[in-house]
């Protein structure tokens, strides 16, 4: 433990993580019929105020991907390390989700697991990690010094442990700081305290980072894990998250939904999201056995335009050419991804 709080220390310097809220649950597992239908965020913590925990004072301030008259610079400096990137269109962000099925030591001290891990993550240039063990707190930053080797500019935002006691997860995203910028401050893990989830999910807050800012496509994405014992309940609750994070201060529309759903689109959309909601894997099977549809990314077609409607599972499985025992010993799980512009509604 002393080794491992030593390295990171010297390796990473973590900011802005000041602004999650984080609320403990009192029983993961509590039967979810004794709280009501709907989650009430709610908080404990001074300078909030409404019936939105997330109207506080860490949105008083203004961010700095807040709206900006035409021409005008915010004056965010590229993050250290990354090359200068010209303006313009350029290639759709890659945004995607990858359910790690036990992401722990062994597995990052297994050279086969950590060269696929890594080779698959760069194809991202957003990704959100699910399934991560959370006892060991310098897993996912070892991960990324990995994915840094030869050159790459691979950062990450992390969430607090959640979930029971005995088996507590960590959720994560990874990113490409050559194609977005995170604002820190506004990472938060939604509150949920009539324990409607067993894992709490984590929102943080991008924004491309290649156009000028004035045009630059500004997006939250919300990770979600659904624990497959309660997946029916849980996934009753999505609605009401995809809704709180939208009207959570920050003015945001946009938001991708990326996870481990625990359900497939043919469920998911009609019978809980709605028809304004679309799957970027539809009538498709995202494990590694293919079986199951039961990780996606979701989004409200009605406000966000810059998705480009393209979408899927990554194959590793077949791209890879390994057999069933080499890629569940890296995951059972397929990455999935969609695509999305650039810039604000598509603006060129």
């Amino acid at each position: 433990m002393i080794g491992g709080a030593v390295y990171f220390a010297k390796n990473f310097k973590v900011k802005g993580l000041d602004g999650l809220s984080i609320h403990p649950k009192t029983s993961a597992l509590a039967d979810p019929s004794a709280a009501s239908d709907q989650l009430s965020f709610i908080t404990t913590e001074p300078g909030f105020s409404g019936d939105n925990p997330f109207l506080g004072s860490e949105f008083a301030t203004p961010s700095p991907f807040a709206a900006r008259p035409t021409g005008v610079d915010d004056g965010i400096a590229p993050p250290a390390g990354a090359a200068p990137q010209p303006a313009g269109r350029g290639q759709p962000l890659r945004i995607g989700s990858w359910a790690l099925s036990g992401f722990g030591p062994s597995k990052l001290a297994s050279d086969h697991a950590r060269i696929h891990l890594v080779r698959i993550i760069r194809k991202f240039d957003v990704i959100a990690l699910q399934q991560i063990t959370a006892a060991e707190r310098d897993l996912v930053p070892r991960l990324v010094d990995a994915i840094n080797e030869g050159g790459r500019h691979f950062d990450f935002v992390l969430g607090q442990p959640t979930g029971p006691s005995d088996r507590s997860e960590q959720l994560a995203i990874l990113f490409n700081i050559d194609r977005v910028n995170v604002d820190r401050t506004q990472t938060y893990t939604v509150a949920d305290p009539h324990n409607r989830m067993t894992y709490d999910p984590m929102v943080a807050w991008f924004r491309a980072a290649q156009p000028p800012t004035n045009q630059a496509w500004t997006f939250s994405v919300v990770n979600v894990r659904i624990h497959l014992a309660r997946a029916a309940a849980e996934v009753a609750v999505l609605p009401n998250v995809f809704a709180s994070v939208r009207q959570d201060g920050r003015g945001e529309d946009d938001v991708v939904m990326a996870g481990l759903f625990q359900a497939d689109d043919s469920y998911l959309i009609p019978r809980i999201m709605g028809a304004e909601v679309v799957a970027a894997v539809s009538s498709a099977t995202t494990d590694i056995f293919n079986r199951h549809q039961t990780c996606n990314v979701l989004v409200d077609r009605n406000h966000t335009s810059e998705y480009l409607g393209r979408g899927g599972p990554h194959d590793f499985l077949r791209i890879d050419n390994l057999n069933l025992s080499q890629a569940e010993a890296i995951s059972s799980h397929l990455p999935v991804f969609a695509e999305f512009t650039l810039t604000e509604a598509g603006m060129q």
